[in-house]
């Protein structure tokens, strides 16, 4: 392979330092993934990238998109992007077909390497979705979280008439999302885990309370409440949270929310539930 295909020391810092800003905002998926795309763009020179987090069963299951996220597209890019979501486009995109059948926890390949140029540029999701957006190459890489299906999603895009991706900045590609997608879950929180966003109001201020470091029945008092109902509002929460203490519930918000972040938990009416 030439020299200038081969992946630099300089590559790797830099991978390493986009890596250390994200963990810099790793509790909030609504900050490190943008945050990782922006760096990816200039890091991979690329302007568009777009991705997200699913469960892909290789090869029995297709792909289950669950979160998402896209930088560097224009309006009509944008357009493009949400209407291939919206209707399911990686389960019949020939990238994601092509993968579907590759073993292995990490993924990283253009999309010449997946589709032939004949039957990519007949196909619908060039001409329906990348097409009308300027979109034409995709470097795709997929990793694997965890043994339940759990994946990272990545895809750098560049525009129609542009050149395609060099095999260093494949590789390049693949050393980060190798180095990041390890993290996920752990100082990286995932855009999947159960997050307050979705709890009552009342469940809400139960949280709030615990956090502040009251006891049950302080919460209780606080917000007017019987033991026993105080009780079952907590225990939601472990089930929501997926945990089975208190200790482990408050770990894993603080983890979430990042330092201090619960205390902007939006009050709520005290007639609430």
């Amino acid at each position: 392979m030439a020299r200038w295909n081969l992946l630099r020391v300089q590559d790797v810092r830099d991978a390493y330092r986009l890596i250390g800003e994200c963990r810099d905002v790793g509790y909030d998926p609504a900050l490190w993934h943008p945050r990782m795309s922006e760096g990816l763009s200039r890091l991979i020179g690329a302007p568009m990238v777009s991705g997200g987090e699913g469960r892909w069963l290789r090869p029995t299951r297709p792909i289950k998109p669950l979160t998402a996220f896209a930088v560097g597209f224009d309006p009509r890019g944008q357009e493009r992007l949400l209407a291939y979501r919206r209707e399911s486009g990686p389960v019949h995109d020939p990238i994601y077909t092509a993968l579907q059948h590759m073993s292995g926890r990490l993924l990283t390949h253009t999309r010449r390497q997946l589709v032939r140029d004949a039957d990519w540029y007949r196909s619908v999701a060039f001409n329906q979705y990348r097409r009308p957006g300027g979109v034409d190459h995709q470097l795709t890489s997929i990793y694997q979280v965890s043994d339940d299906g759990a994946i990272s999603g990545i895809g750098v895009n560049r525009a129609i008439g542009e050149r395609d991706f060099s095999p260093r900045e494949q590789q390049l590609l693949s050393f980060f999302h190798q180095e990041i997608g390890g993290l996920i879950r752990r100082s990286l929180v995932s855009g999947m885990e159960p997050g307050p966003g979705k709890l009552s109001p009342r469940l809400r201020q139960t949280l709030a309370c615990l956090l502040e470091g009251d006891s049950e029945q302080q919460v209780a008092a606080r917000l007017g409440l019987s033991r026993p109902t105080t009780h079952q509002y907590v225990i939601a929460l472990y089930r929501h949270f997926n945990v089975r203490s208190r200790a482990q519930l408050l770990a894993h918000v603080i983890k979430r929310m990042g330092g201090g972040g619960w205390k902007r938990l939006p009050p709520a009416p005290e007639d609430a539930f």
